[in-house]
C-alpha cells in the first residue's frame, strides 16, 4: 500500500475492516516516541510471518537543525512532490527536496527494527534511527477511545508536555509530599494517640530503641505521589469522570497547546461521543491545529463528520478482500464535476460507507427495499451495502458512475418508464455499473401494483389508504373506474382486471401515492413483499430476487 497524504486533515472513510485504523497504528508504531513495541503473529497478514511487515515514510518540510552533517544531513534522500518520485539524494535546483524516510521493519522473530532508510549507489543501509530527543518532539499524539490518562501528568501524557519547565514536576511533587507528611504527622497526635499509647511499652519491653518517639505518620515509600497520581479537576471531582465527549474535547485541548508541540494528530472513530455541533467543533479545532505545520489523521464512520471536513480532506480506503492490499484515493480524483462531487460527499456520504453501493432512483425505492430486507432473510445491508437516493432520472446514472470510479462496487436501480440514452448506457459498462430495473416501461407504482399476486393488492391498497386516508384513496379509485367505491372491499373484483390494475399503479404515480413516503413504503416493503417473496409469485418478486442475489454476492 502506499499513499501520499495532504497537508493539515486527512480524513479515512470506508466500510467496517478497510484497514482505516491499522494505518493509524502504523503511524504510531512508526514515530513511537519508546521503541519498545512487542509483535506476535497475529500483527502478520493471514498470520503469514515469512511475509515481514515493513512501515515506512517520507518525512519533508525538516526543520533546519536536522539538514546538519553532523545531525542527518548526510543520510537524506529526495524527493520530487509534483511527480511523487524518490531520488537516493536531494536536488533542490530541480525540485527535488531534502527528506527522510524512517522505516520500521518486523520479519518472523518478532523483533522490531527501527531505521533512517538510506540508499547509495544501490546499496541500502539501515544502521541509523532517529535520536530519542527527536522521536520524543515527533511522536504523535493519539486521541481515541481511551483518553482519560491524559488528563492526569503521568508519563507520555499530554499535560506533561504542557508548562515551562515540565522537568522540574518530580522536585515538585516530592516538596508537596514532604509537606503532606508534616501535616499529617501534627493532626494524627490524637487521632492515632490511643493506638500508639498501647503499643508502645510492649515495644520498649522488647528491646526496641526508639529515639524521637512513637507517631503515626506516611510511610513515604508505600504512599509516594507521582505525577499519574495527580489529575486535572473541576472543583472536587477528576475531568476523567466527565462525559466521553467532554473527556475527548478537553484532551484534544490539551494535546493541542502550544508547548504540547505535536506534530501528528491521530483521531480514530473521531465521533466517538461526540453530538454533531461537537463535531463540527472537534474538527474545526483540528483543522486550526494544523493550519500552519502539522497533520491530522482521522477516521470515522459518520455522515456528520463528512458533512464537517472538506472535500479534499477525504480519502477514501479500500482492502482488497482477496490478498489483503489496501488502496487509498482521495474522493477528489473522479472525472465528476467538482461541485457535484463535493454534494456527493456531504449529501451522500453513507455510500462512502459501504462496501457496495446501489443507487436507486429515489426514497420511493429505498424505503421498499429496506422493508423488504428487514421482513425477509435476505438482509443484503449485513453484506456492508448502501442504499442511496440518486435523486430521479438522469442524475441517478451520473451518481452511480461516480462511485464506481472511486472503487465501489455499485448498481443501480431504476424504472423502465423512460429509455436510456445510448452513452450512458456504454459508460455503466465500462464502468462495471450493474442496471437494474422494472421492465416492460413500468414505473415503480405500475411494477408494483402488476407485479405483486392478487391475492397481495387488497393488504396494499389498505397500507395506502392509511396514509393518504380511505376517502381520498376511493375517490380517485372511483373517478378511474368511472364508477362508486363505497369501500375497498367493493374495489376488489377490479383487482383482477390486469388493465384496471395497470391504471390504477399509474393513478399512484401521478397522485404520489406512495412517491417519498419513506414510512409508508417501508412497511410495504415489510409486510406485502415480503410475504410476496414467501410465495414466490409475481414478476417483482422475481426482480426483487435478481437484485437481492447480486447484492449479497461477495465479488
Amino acid at each position: 500500500m502506499g499513499w501520499r497524504p495532504a497537508r493539515g486533515i486527512n480524513c479515512l472513510i470506508g466500510p467496517g475492516d478497510s484497514a482505516k485504523t491499522t494505518i493509524l497504528d502504523a503511524l504510531e508504531l512508526l514515530f513511537a516516541e519508546r521503541q519498545n513495541a512487542t509483535f506476535d503473529d497475529l500483527d502478520f497478514y493471514e498470520t503469514d510471518t515469512s511475509k515481514a511487515i515493513s512501515i515506512s515514510a517520507v518525512l519533508s518540510g525538516l526543520p533546519a537543525e536536522f539538514l546538519r552533517d553532523d545531525r542527518y544531513g548526510l543520510l537524506l534522500s529526495g524527493w520530487n512532490a509534483a511527480t511523487g518520485q524518490w531520488t537516493p539524494e536531494p536536488a533542490e535546483h530541480v525540485g527535488v527536496k531534502p527528506v527522510l524516510i524512517l522505516q520500521l521493519d518486523v520479519d518472523s522473530t518478532l523483533e522490531p527494527s527501527w531505521s533512517i532508510y538510506v540508499s547509495r549507489n544501490g546499496i541500502v543501509d539501515k544502521s541509523r534511527r532517529l535520536s530519542f530527543a527527536d522521536r520524543k518532539a515527533m511522536a504523535p499524539a493519539r486521541l481515541g477511545v481511551y483518553a482519560d490518562r491524559h488528563l492526569s501528568w503521568g508519563r507520555g501524557s499530554s499535560l506533561q508536555r504542557v508548562g515551562s519547565h515540565p522537568e522540574q514536576l518530580p522536585a515538585t511533587l516530592n516538596g508537596l509530599l514532604r509537606s503532606a507528611r508534616d501535616n499529617f504527622a501534627a493532626d494524627s497526635a490524637t487521632a492515632f494517640s490511643d493506638v500508639v499509647n498501647a503499643i508502645a511499652p510492649d515495644i520498649a519491653k522488647l528491646g526496641v530503641s526508639v529515639r524521637s518517639g512513637l507517631v503515626a505518620n506516611l510511610d513515604h515509600t508505600s504512599f509516594s505521589m507521582n505525577a499519574s497520581g495527580v489529575a486535572l479537576h473541576d472543583g472536587n471531582v477528576p475531568m476523567r469522570c466527565m462525559g466521553t465527549g467532554s473527556s475527548r474535547l478537553a484532551v484534544a485541548a490539551l494535546q493541542s497547546a502550544e508547548s504540547a508541540g505535536r506534530q501528528f494528530l491521530l483521531v480514530d472513530e473521531l465521533e466517538y461521543g461526540l453530538e454533531p455541533h461537537r463535531i463540527s467543533l472537534l474538527v474545526s479545532h483540528l483543522r486550526q491545529r494544523v493550519a500552519s505545520s502539522g497533520q491530522a489523521f482521522v477516521t470515522t464512520h459518520s455522515t456528520a463528520v463528512l458533512r464537517e471536513v472538506r472535500y479534499d480532506e477525504v480519502f477514501v480506503c479500500r482492502r482488497n478482500g482477496h490478498d489483503g492490499t489496501v488502496k487509498i484515493s482521495p474522493a477528489a480524483t473522479t472525472a465528476t464535476p467538482v461541485l457535484e462531487a463535493k454534494r456527493y460527499v456531504r449529501d451522500k456520504g453513507e455510500a462512502l460507507l459501504g462496501k457496495t453501493v446501489l443507487v436507486c432512483e429515489g426514497q420511493t425505492e429505498i424505503g421498499l427495499l429496506k422493508g423488504f430486507a428487514e421482513g425477509t432473510d435476505r438482509n443484503f445491508q449485513a453484506s456492508g451495502v448502501a442504499l442511496v437516493d440518486g435523486g430521479g432520472d438522469p442524475t441517478v446514472f451520473a451518481v452511480a458512475l461516480h462511485f464506481a470510479r472511486l472503487g465501489y462496487r455499485t448498481a443501480v436501480l431504476t424504472d423502465s418508464d423512460r429509455p436510456m440514452d445510448k452513452k450512458t448506457f456504454e459508460e455503466l459498462v465500462t464502468c462495471g455499473v450493474r442496471h437494474f430495473s422494472w421492465g416492460q416501461s413500468r414505473c415503480t407504482e405500475e411494477e408494483l401494483f402488476c407485479g405483486l399476486p392478487v391475492a397481495l393488492l387488497g393488504d396494499l391498497l389498505a397500507l395506502i389508504a392509511e396514509s393518504i386516508t380511505l376517502p381520498r384513496l376511493l375517490q380517485e379509485l372511483s373517478r378511474l373506474a368511472q364508477a362508486t367505491f363505497n369501500s375497498l372491499d367493493e374495489v376488489a373484483p377490479y383487482l383482477s382486471n390486469p388493465t384496471a390494475v395497470q391504471a390504477i399503479g399509474g393513478q399512484a404515480n401521478r397522485s404520489k401515492w406512495i412517491k417519498n413516503h419513506f414510512d409508508l413504503c417501508f412497511e410495504i416493503g415489510s409486510k406485502v413483499l415480503s410475504t410476496a417473496d414467501l410465495l414466490g409469485e409475481g414478476s417483482l418478486d422475481g426482480h426483487l430476487r435478481l437484485l437481492t442475489n447480486w447484492l449479497t454476492a461477495n465479488d
